[in-house]
């Protein structure tokens, strides 16, 4: 890169924030820098453009507890090219490891989350400045996310992939890629840190990055500039549709203390596409999140339309649809509601109680035979109480090992002749708890549960005794009240 292609590539960037209107005179920038190439070159921009929008810049490096002394050099890099240009530069370190584990999910899904935490703990303490995070993300970003998003299964938003500007989030570089970075770099000769684990397919984006993006850059160079602009205009889509769909709320809801009522005549006039867009904004909004509300439970709530008054749906988060005679109702149930059922099954009553978690509840779990506590919020599909069916299977240790329930009857010596008598407690395939034996391990209460749900079967006789499925040494309690 010669001195005129550096200057385009400034100039490009400097004409993005302004076409974005990222940046105000007076904001402050916290600049989230990791030492790699992508926001090394993040940050020089900003200090070249400091002059031309008026702001300032704080870099914060967020050090992921994973890779040791490689990761600890990285975080002193940063310090110290902060130090040599007179930058204020904050390291905050994070266990990842350990936050994924605890929270059941990858440990690239815990450091998307850890590092956005950091930025956001950051800003507050800057609360009585204008403060803007950015984020070193490019067009090759964008092209992974939309594959990603694509292979996992999504809609529009989702194929909207990454957005210029989010709130208080920016991404001045992300109408450059790589190769323009590294230009970049190179022509100025700075160094950069190199993250070993980049080279390694070990994460899917890697994969994608890797394996995929290569192959259609050979179908055509500019293939991450044409999905850019492709998601650009499904933002504009996903921009209309929340237009269109605030007009159908206001003429199909009606609000409740409990949740939301939607009106059958006036729902069905509408396009099928703001059906959807409307239950997806209302289950995500009782649900307080987005996370686990997918095409099947906007299916199901559909189908209900469809069907006799008093028939329903159990959907995630504790949220229930109903079909009334004016349409459908749906509502978040409470957490001192009381649930007599049987669960189709002969006479056997349980009760169902759901509760919030917080330190009365969870200083010691009931070790009961027949009172079992879950962590509400890891129902995907939600509950039933019924007996055995082919596929069955439950989590038998904290590595999330599968087993087939019949295998676990098997070992665990139940007659043959009793094995369809039992009750079991079921998430779809997936047993909770086999009345009488052993919960499944992936439902255990731990110190991150937000919600419990205490389910009591009176069938049996209640005894002290503890069970594999069920022993928290003495990390939570769910008591009785």
């Amino acid at each position: 890169m010669n001195e005129k292609q550096l200057r385009q590539t400034e100039q490009k960037v400097k004409d993005f924030i302004s076409k974005h209107q990222m940046i105000l005179p007076g904001d402050l920038i916290i600049a989230g820098v990791s030492g790699g190439a992508d926001s090394m070159c993040l940050l020089l921009l900003l200090l070249k453009l400091r002059g031309v929008f008026a702001y300032e810049v704080l870099a914060v490096h967020v050090e992921h507890g994973i890779r040791g002394e490689e990761a600890l050099r990285d975080a002193e890099f940063v310090r110290h090219f902060c130090t040599q240009r007179g930058i204020e530069c904050h390291i905050r370190h994070c266990n990842v490891p350990e936050y994924a584990r605890a929270h059941h999910m990858s440990e690239e899904e815990a450091g998307r989350e850890l590092r956005y935490a950091a930025f956001r703990a950051e800003k507050e303490a800057y609360s009585e400045q204008k403060v803007k995070i950015a984020i070193a993300h490019h067009l090759g970003d964008n092209a992974e996310t939309m594959l990603f998003h694509l292979a996992r299964g999504t809609g529009i938003r989702g194929l909207a992939a990454i957005a210029p500007v989010n709130g208080d989030l920016i991404r001045p570089l992300l109408g450059i890629d790589r190769s323009e970075i590294e230009a970049y770099l190179a022509a100025l000769g700075q160094p950069y840190c190199e993250d070993a684990t980049n080279g390694l397919d070990l994460y899917s984006r890697n994969r994608l990055r890797h394996q995929v993006l290569p192959v259609l850059h050979e179908v055509n160079s500019r293939a991450a500039e044409h999905m850019y602009k492709t998601a650009g205009r499904l933002r504009e889509i996903c921009d209309y549709l929340e237009t269109q769909t605030d007009e159908a709320c206001r003429s199909c809801l009606t609000v409740t203390k409990q949740g939301a009522q939607i009106q059958k005549e006036r729902f069905l006039q509408e396009h099928p596409v703001i059906q959807k867009e409307l239950l997806h904004r209302l289950l995500c909004t009782l649900a307080h999140s987005s996370r686990d509300i997918a095409g099947v439970h906007i299916k199901d709530v559909l189908e209900l339309f469809e069907k006799q008054t008093g028939r329903q749906v159990q959907l995630p988060y504790g949220i229930r649809a109903v079909r009334v005679y004016e349409g459908v109702q749906l509502f978040l149930e409470r957490a001192s509601q009381k649930l007599q059922t049987t669960g189709g099954i002969g006479k056997n009553p349980f009760t169902f109680r759901l509760i919030e978690a917080n330190s009365d509840q969870m200083s010691q779990i009931s070790k009961k035979k027949y009172t079992k506590c879950f962590d509400y919020d890891k129902i995907k599909n939600g509950f039933c109480v019924r007996h055995r069916q082919p596929g069955d299977y439950l989590v038998v240790d904290a590595f999330g090992s599968r087993q087939k329930l019949k295998k676990y009857l098997v070992n665990e010596k139940v007659p043959a002749k009793e094995r369809d008598r039992l009750l079991l407690l079921a998430d779809g395939a997936h047993i909770m708890w086999i009345v009488g034996y052993r919960i499944s391990s992936y439902y255990k209460v731990e110190k991150h549960t937000r919600k419990i749900l205490e389910v009591t079967f009176y069938g049996g006789k209640e005894d002290e005794g503890t069970d594999s499925g069920n022993d928290f040494r003495g990390r939570s309690k769910c008591t009785h009240q």
